[in-house]
């Protein structure tokens, strides 16, 4: 009885006419003509759904970045060093030049300034700033080792180099906007402070307001990437801010320190003009050095440039190299 069932069961199946599936289009259907149009067929090739993407991963970075307060305080501090520093050396300056001025009566007369005391005012924000904005560099990857997120951003995108790559452009992007900002209203302050009117600044070279405007930004920029790759390697906050601060202070300190101290040492020069913040202090005056600095060689301001580069491109590298091959715990 059971041998009946099964063959008219079988029987049944195959007697069924195989009708058309409406589910699935066929070939030259009106669905299959649309799919053949340039422009769906370059967003499906290009744009897979759930695919990763630089942009995809730079977004998710900014928005992880502005999400923590910390990162808001370091990035007004950038901003807000620059005319605070240029306010405090403009008013020293105005008193300084008139001994006899009273301090509250400051702001009602303007003092006519040098070229020099001008464009020290506005780049004397820019050092300060350079160490606050690395430390925002450490901070943006070693408080994910040490908040234990790591795990989590590697397990979203698991292509560590471009975890970090996209971590560079947002910390270069929120870096870049801070300094330019902070420079401009630098820019303002001492224009009113420091400024008599038209003519006052005639020993004031013209190629200058470029380096400074657009240039100083910069600087700050790959000082920051620069404690990027410095944090990647030490993978910690106390020892990516002590390798960025031993590079930027320290051993700038160090190497004036020998060069005062030891006889004979005028070859120190050399490598005191490579550090970071030396390169930094040629590249904002815009000239070359190499008239008034002594024996040895001196980096212009546009070497001084490349340079900084090069140490922010090598830092980096190590930190990327690093940061793909250690395990993370």
């Amino acid at each position: 009885m059971s041998a009946d069932n099964g063959r008219r069961v079988r029987r049944s199946r195959r007697e069924v006419p195989a009708g058309p599936d409406n589910a699935t289009p066929r070939h030259g259907s009106a669905f299959t003509r649309l799919r053949r149009t340039s422009g769906l067929s370059f967003l499906d090739s290009r744009r897979p759904s759930g695919q990763l993407t630089l942009f995809g991963a730079v977004r998710g970075e900014l928005r992880k970045i502005l999400s923590l307060r910390s990162t808001w305080v370091l990035l007004l501090i950038v901003m807000l060093l620059q005319p605070l520093s240029t306010g405090l050396m403009a008013c020293v300056t105005r008193v300084l030049a008139g001994p006899g001025r009273q301090t509250n009566h400051l702001p009602d007369h303007l003092l006519p300034a040098s070229g020099d005391v001008f464009r020290s005012a506005i780049a004397s924000g820019l050092f300060p700033a350079t160490v606050v904005g690395g430390i925002l560099g450490v901070l943006v990857l070693t408080r994910e080792f040490s908040g234990a997120t790591i795990e989590s951003t590697l397990t979203a995108n698991p292509r560590r180099g471009m975890v970090l790559m996209a971590k560079g452009l947002a910390l270069a992007l929120l870096t870049w906007l801070a300094a330019q900002i902070g420079l401009l209203l630098s820019w303002i302050l001492a224009t009113l402070l420091l400024s008599g009117g038209s003519g006052a600044l005639p020993a004031y070279k013209p190629g200058l307001v470029l380096i400074d405007l657009l240039g100083g930004p910069l600087m700050v920029v790959l000082f920051a990437l620069m404690a990027l790759g410095l944090g990647a390697v030490s993978r910690s906050k106390a020892g990516g801010i002590g390798l960025f601060l031993g590079l930027t202070v320290i051993l700038p300190l160090i190497l004036g320190l020998l060069a005062g101290l030891v006889p004979h040492a005028d070859w120190l020069q050399i490598p005191f003009s490579l550090t970071p913040t030396s390169l930094l202090s040629t590249f904002l005056s815009g000239l070359g050095q190499a008239a008034g600095a002594g024996i040895g060689w001196w980096p212009t301001w546009w070497q001084s440039g490349l340079i900084m580069m090069v140490w922010t491109a090598l830092c980096c590298a190590l930190g990327t190299l690093v940061f793909r091959r250690a395990d993370i715990g």
